[in-house]
């Protein structure tokens, strides 16, 4: 039997979505539309939120060549000035 087609499209969309990398509780690297999206989970303000940061064209070729290193600034900024960013709730 076949799945119903919300089901589909749901796992079709999930599977656009590539981890690149990760260190738990701290930032994990996405790869979507030839785009890469930086992730960064924080626990307040309540119910916590994943912090979501699509890198421009500068910061995506240094990422590919060089690696996490060159986000770890970005990484920081996101956590200490979440409201700049998009932000998905836990909840």
């Amino acid at each position: 039997m076949r799945e119903p087609y919300f089901i589909c499209k749901k796992i079709n969309k999930m599977n656009k979505k590539k981890l690149l990398e990760k260190k738990d509780w701290e930032y994990y690297v996405f790869e979507e539309n030839s785009n890469i999206e930086l992730s960064v989970p924080i626990p307040n303000p309540s119910p916590g939120f994943d912090i979501i940061y699509v890198l421009d064209e500068s910061e995506k070729e240094m990422y590919l060549h060089t690696g996490i290193k060159v986000l770890e600034d970005r990484i920081e900024d996101m956590k200490v000035n979440f409201s700049n960013y998009k932000m998905n709730s836990w909840k």
